[in-house]
């Protein structure tokens, strides 16, 4: 993707070399989100893996990654956005700030073992937050209810040409196996909407529920939204189910 896109392109071959190491490519499929110049995937390709798929939006840097890597790799032309898949071993890619949060809720419908990313500090950090912390919302419990999160490193905005406004973070993510639903995603977002006030007002604000199936919650009503773990946000949205 070129910088028209949104990407910035990462100098530093110690970190792409990295990020390839964790994502354990040899042998497996992988998919590449947002190739560009290609020079991420020069490094999966020499780890050897069984299968790679480069998606790229740009038409120019897929011709020139078609150019450049024959049929050593497989060049989607597409919006990762728009693109069909549903099973990958690994997901690898440097993540344009602008839709980072519609690549991870695409993400999240695919099944694969392992994804290694790098994406704005900013968000990585929101992603891991907890509860009652000024950054905890609707991207950390949704985060955390889909994927095992860890923040690897900070990736200095000095790597990449052309230098953003912000750092990075490089991150490791797993599938949970938790079973999360429409309505469930749903619920999570009509509380975070308000969630300096308590479930009982979030609820009432959103005219979504009658009050009968508000107080079915009990306990939770008092409960400010800031504070709820996961956790609690499903119990809530099964009771109100």
């Amino acid at each position: 993707m070129s910088s028209r896109l949104g990407q910035n392109f990462l100098k530093d071959k110690n970190i792409l070399i990295k990020e390839v190491k964790l994502a354990g490519v040899k042998g497996k499929t992988v998919l590449e989100i947002g190739a560009g110049d290609g020079r991420l995937t020069e490094h999966i390709l020499r780890s050897r893996p069984s299968k790679l798929i480069a998606v790229e939006k740009d038409d120019e840097f897929a011709d020139l990654l078609k150019e450049k890597f024959g049929k050593k790799v497989k060049v989607v032309n597409a919006d990762f956005l728009s693109y069909d898949i549903s099973k990958i071993d690994v997901v690898i890619g440097n993540i344009p700030y602008y839709i980072t949060s519609q690549i991870l809720f695409k993400i999240k419908d695919i099944e694969f073992k392992n994804a290694v990313l790098i994406l704005q500090k900013e968000f990585a950090e929101k992603m891991i937050a907890e509860p009652n912390d000024h950054n905890y919302g609707r991207l950390s419990v949704t985060s955390q209810l889909f994927f095992d999160v860890k923040i690897i490193q900070k990736v200095s905005r000095h790597l990449f040409s052309p230098p953003p406004k912000v750092d990075s973070s490089m991150i490791v993510l797993k599938k949970r196996k938790n079973k999360v639903t429409e309505f469930d995603e749903e619920i999570i977002r009509i509380l975070f909407q308000h969630k300096n006030k308590t479930v009982r007002n979030a609820l009432i604000d959103s005219k979504k529920f009658k009050m009968e199936e508000i107080e079915k919650l009990g306990d939770f009503l008092k409960k400010r939204v800031r504070t709820l773990s996961k956790e609690k946000c499903l119990k809530i949205s099964r009771k109100l189910l």
